[in-house]
């Protein structure tokens, strides 16, 4: 049992490392794609981090406090808020900002308000005037006791001597006074000049005899208060108000205004500025750098999601996607170099950002989508390069997406010159709208042609770069492939001179196939490069092939079928090598390789076929024997490739070429190809073969208008025979 038990534990230790080993070589082993992928994410983002997080600052020795030892100038167009100015305006403006009083009926009609205590004066004085068991000493006494000492003993024996109609006519004017007086408000600031107001509106009272008035007087200056109470919840709400609708203390700096003269001492205000316009050395900002690495995280990643989900070709080379990170890595180099020039130099330099190169070399590269998303990814680090101007990144991000529609079908150079002209000027007219509000004309101007200058330059640096990363990387693009089928090329002019037939019968095959491509929407330049290379392999020996022996004997008469097939057979595999020797890329090989398939020989199969038969010999295996070893066709240019070239080889061996006898020679070879299974691997369906048909039917009787002779050493074929003659590369 212990035994057992120790058996089991072994197995499991043994499984659970197994399980570690593999997760460890899947992920971590350099051998493994999920691994490289892993190690790229790695490396890109920690480049790009480093790159934008980098902080350049010139040592130009200035010191709070210290003379300047030079003049220096703003480097580009600033504005940004003062903050201590800022708070000093709030403050000031929260200073002037008046109390608030609130105008109160009350003080005047209320129960104790002045009213009520004018009144109360006058019939006080009434009541006490009446006491007859009081002489007038003792009223004056009494009365004064009884308003509190508060008015001269003068105006309380000048109002005891009133008459009673005198009383009631005072009492009522002193209140109207009152009233005129009161009904504004009147604030404890402004209380002795509203009492300043009474022995004027007394004295010009017509109801007032002049003897009276200081008694009026009196009454008033003693009762009249401020009507006008302080209101502290409505102040603090108008300080509050006054705080926040203080404007921000902007300063604003004009590329090139001199900000502190050589020996000059140089104070806060120039530290400030100096700092802001990035002059000056600062503390490493470990809050940007998180900021920027987390920007960058998410970029990468989802670009690489995207390349996962959308493009998973393109993420399964591990050339193309290491293309992908080198275009974004080494671009946002320049950005932040040009920014860095930017900041010791003119501001300028922040519109020559080559964003539009990568969009023009990605989108021909790979295709316009690949091309707006780096377009996008570059214009996010263009905004954070330039300290957060998402205003010009948009406009790089604009015109670099309409440089990738221009060139998304282009063939031709000069279609990249034209695309970078156009999108210069976009460029232009998007500088422009940035710049043209708050900008001064000189660099409105500037700024103008700096975008088509951008334009140009991009695209001169996109023609330049392209032929160096197809040669780095062995891309193929579709100008690469246009100047491979010029036919001065070294290898075809090869080609024409060792073995005519063969260049002669690669042109008509590159017609047929880029007019079928072209009729089912395939890459009709691709698979016309494909046909003019297609048969490099008979360089070797072009004598053996039927179409450059001319009257020369026959040599395969000479030779057992076996050793013709080999012959035949291995100009697939000598066209390779001379390819690769040549740099032919690896899309036009892939097609090169597959041209035949592995179809049969059928020439010399059928010849092998009867010697068998007649010497009772064994034939199981001998038509595998004679097949091409190779692969059948993986695409649809492979496919159009292997029936334009078996559909002229035929056609050229008709006896009195006819239309009809065209039609059905090339109905004949591709029902053969079909029913061989030749096209079974291809991703091309049923009707566009037959688009393909009809479209090489139609090229063929164009092209064919003789019969081609034989020399008597030579089968001359019945038209039965046509399609075993036709299967043969020999033909």
């Amino acid at each position: 049992m212990f035994v057992k038990n120790k058996k089991k534990n072994n197995t499991k230790n043994e499984s659970g490392m197994e399980r570690t080993q593999g997760f460890f070589s899947r992920y971590f082993s350099p051998g493994s794609q999920s691994a490289q992928r892993l190690y790229i994410f790695i490396i890109t983002l920690g480049l790009l981090v480093a790159i934008l997080s980098y902080v350049y600052a010139p040592d130009i020795g200035i010191e709070l406090g210290s003379a300047s030892p030079r003049t220096v100038k703003a480097n580009k167009g600033i504005e940004f808020e003062d903050f201590q100015k800022t708070v000093e305006d709030r403050n000031s403006n929260e200073a002037e900002v008046e109390d608030i009083y609130t105008y109160d009926l009350e003080v005047l009609n209320g129960e104790e308000g002045t009213l009520y205590q004018i009144r109360y004066f006058y019939i006080l004085t009434s009541v006490v005037q009446k006491k007859e068991d009081k002489t007038i000493e003792e009223k004056i006494d009494y009365l004064t006791n009884l308003f509190g000492n508060e008015y001269p003993e003068s105006i309380v024996t000048a109002a005891l001597s009133l008459q009673v109609d005198q009383i009631n006519i005072l009492l009522e004017r002193t209140q109207y006074i009152a009233r005129e007086i009161m009904k504004e408000e009147i604030k404890p600031t402004e209380l002795d000049f509203a009492k300043s107001k009474a022995t004027s509106l007394a004295e010009t009272d017509a109801d007032i005899s002049i003897v009276n008035v200081p008694i009026v007087t009196a009454a008033l200056q003693k009762n009249i208060r401020p009507t006008a109470v302080f209101n502290p919840t409505g102040t603090e709400k108008a300080r509050e108000e006054a705080r926040l609708n203080t404007q921000l203390h902007m300063v604003t700096i004009v590329e090139g205004q001199t900000i502190v003269f050589e020996g000059e001492i140089v104070n806060e205000n120039d530290i400030l500025i100096l700092t802001q316009l990035g002059l000056l050395q600062r503390d490493f900002n470990w809050s940007l750098f998180l900021y920027i690495f987390f920007i960058c995280t998410v970029t990468v990643f989802l670009f690489g999601f995207y390349l996962f989900r959308f493009e998973r070709s393109i993420f399964n080379n591990t050339k193309k996607v290491i293309i992908n990170a080198l275009l974004v890595v080494i671009f946002t180099a320049l950005i932040k170099a040009l920014t860095i020039l930017s900041s010791i130099h003119l501001n300028f330099w922040n519109y020559l950002f080559p964003i539009i190169t990568v969009s023009l070399i990605s989108t021909i590269l790979f295709n316009s989508r690949i091309g707006i998303m780096l377009t996008l990814i570059l214009g996010l680090f263009a905004g954070i390069a330039t300290d957060f101007d998402f205003s010009i990144a948009i406009a790089y991000v604009l015109g670099g997406m309409l440089s990738t529609y221009m060139v998304s079908k282009v063939s031709q150079r000069s279609e990249v010159m034209r695309a970078g002209f156009i999108s210069s000027l976009v460029l232009a007219f998007l500088f422009l709208t940035v710049n043209l509000i708050g900008g001064e004309f000189r660099t409105i101007a500037l700024y103008t042609i700096m975008g088509v200058l951008n334009g140009i330059i991009s695209a001169i640096l996109a023609i330049g770069l392209l032929p160096f990363i197809e040669s780095a990387f062995n891309v193929v693009t579709a100008m690469g492939l246009l100047e491979l089928s010029h036919t001065d090329q070294p290898l075809l002019k090869r080609l024409l001179i060792a073995a005519p037939g063969t260049y002669n019968h690669s042109l008509l095959v590159g017609h047929l196939s880029e007019s079928a491509a072209k009729a089912i929407g395939a890459d009709s330049l691709l698979v016309k490069v494909a046909a003019l290379y297609h048969d490099l392999g008979k360089l070797k020996r072009p004598e053996y092939f039927y179409e450059n022996q001319g009257d020369i004997e026959n040599v395969h008469d000479k030779l057992n079928p076996s050793m013709s097939r080999n012959i035949i057979a291995n100009h697939i595999k000598d066209g390779m090598e001379v390819a690769k020797q040549n740099k032919i890329p690896r899309r036009v090989l892939n097609i090169i390789s597959q041209h035949h398939g592995n179809s049969l020989i059928t020439y010399f199969y059928e010849k092998q076929k009867g010697k068998t038969s007649k010497e009772n010999g064994d034939i199981d295996g001998l038509k595998g024997h004679f097949r091409y070893p190779a692969k059948k066709p993986q695409s649809k240019e492979a496919a159009i490739l292997m029936l334009a070239d078996s559909t002229e080889a035929a056609v050229r061996s008709i006896e009195k070429i006819t239309p009809k006898k065209i039609e059905q020679m090339v109905n004949d070879i591709v029902e053969d190809r079909i029913n061989d299974g030749q096209l079974s691997q291809a991703e091309i369906t049923l009707r566009e073969i037959e688009q393909v048909k009809n479209s090489l039917i139609d090229g063929l009787i164009s092209i064919y208008h003789s019969r081609i002779t034989y020399s008597d050493s030579r089968k001359t074929p019945d038209t039965e025979d046509l399609t075993i003659i036709a299967s043969s590369d020999y033909y």
